[in-house]
């Protein structure tokens, strides 16, 4: 009989020491699976550190972005450039407001001047909130039918002599002719409307003011020599040639006219106390006494205007009486109405139901959302421009 441990297959002591090997061995494996253990622990550790980095990283850059396009995109247009009495108006209307202007100008072969018209434009909003909320204190109404006259006085076709048109295609006509000037300058009816409202207001309040001028007034005769601000012509020379030369030949070589002088010589007329603001200490002295810096037959050095232009400036009369010309009322009134509109403005900034929050940033932003949607090539002048905005006030 063969016995296990007789067994040819197995050495003696075989088993034994197999045991010994492996209770000898078992510490070895004991401290590689730890070591093992702690390998795969450090770099599980590793890419938790890794995936929490990466993810702070992430976090950051998306509030970068968050916070850019809500400082860029979100909140400019919502935060408020003025209000009067409660009556807000953001940098978003704003924007939209000289996007109006955009389409218009473009409609009628245009531009917009974005070096001054932001801040002329929000004083634009503020000012005909202002004259919409005084209005009925000074009789001023504008109604819904008064809005579609002038629409329909702008846009309804023109029947020919002895033409006996059919009401409804006029009326047909006057539809397509409105939608179209409204598709190409991107406006709808409802905006529209409304600038033709502020636009009756300021007419109102121009006749309304109208009221006090006299048919008569002091006035001084004038003639004038209009240089561009920044053209080609030195005021400083044109002045020097004054000296030795006639007048009205350098103002027919030089000058360039705005509708008051002719193009001939420079002659204006009769110019009345209050149309040229900034022309009445020159030529008429001031309130409290002092006599005209201008002399009879004297000729002023260049004074540079606000409004458009350096001028050179030759009296020729003292003041006198006369009737007044219907361009110079018009230029007055016109210099009322701004004055009554500064007037509120600096009323409403002293007793505080005016506000208006307007910086340098503000401005730039501006500037760009208008700038990015400036047309770049005009398309020809309609047959009908619409109506205009004048001076954005």
């Amino acid at each position: 009989m063969v016995l296990p441990w007789n067994r040819r297959d197995v050495p003696p002591q075989a088993a034994p020491g197999r045991r010994r090997r492996r209770r000898r061995d078992e510490p070895n494996r004991a401290e590689e699976v730890r070591r093992q253990g702690a390998r795969r622990e450090e770099e599980r550790r590793k890419q938790r550190l890794a995936i929490t980095i990466g993810t702070m990283l992430i976090i950051a850059i998306l509030a970068i972005v968050a916070v850019g396009y809500y400082r860029e995109f979100y909140e400019p247009p919502r935060v408020t450039a003025g209000s009067i009495r409660g009556v807000e108006f953001s940098m978003g209307d704003l924007v939209e407001r000289i996007r109006v202007v955009q389409g218009l100008n473009r409609y009628q072969g245009g531009r917009v001047d974005l070096s001054v018209l932001p801040f002329e434009y929000l004083q634009g909003l503020l000012n005909s909130e202002i004259l919409r909320q005084a209005a009925p204190s000074i009789g001023i109404y504008v109604t819904r039918e008064d809005i579609d006259q002038v629409i329909r006085s702008q846009f309804s076709p023109v029947s020919s002599p002895g033409q006996e048109p059919d009401p409804g295609q006029l009326d047909r006509e006057f539809q397509s002719n409105y939608q179209i000037f409204l598709t190409r300058v991107n406006l709808t009816d409802e905006v529209y409307r409304r600038i033709i409202e502020e636009e009756a207001h300021r007419q109102q309040l121009a006749a309304f003011l109208a009221r006090d001028i006299p048919e008569t007034m002091e006035q001084v005769e004038v003639e004038w020599i209009r240089l561009e601000a920044d053209g080609p012509v030195s005021a400083g020379d044109v002045r020097a040639r004054l000296d030795d030369e006639e007048f009205a030949d350098v103002a027919a070589e030089v000058g360039v006219p705005a509708g008051f002088a002719d193009r001939q010589g420079g002659y204006v007329g009769w110019v009345p106390q209050g149309a040229f603001p900034e022309f009445d200490q020159l030529l008429f002295g001031d309130e409290e006494g002092e006599a005209a810096d201008l002399e009879v037959g004297g000729i002023s050095d260049p004074k540079f205007s606000s409004q458009d232009g350096i001028y050179i400036v030759h009296k020729l009369s003292e003041p006198e009486e006369q009737e007044l010309a219907p361009l110079m009322r018009q230029k007055l009134v016109g210099e009322m109405v701004t004055q009554w509109q500064n007037d509120q403005l600096t009323l409403g900034s002293a007793d505080g139901w005016l506000r208006i929050n307007f910086d340098s940033y503000r401005y730039a932003w501006v500037a760009d959302q208008v700038r990015v949607t400036a047309p770049r090539v005009p398309p020809p002048p309609p047959q009908n421009p619409g109506l205009p905005i004048p001076g954005g006030r």
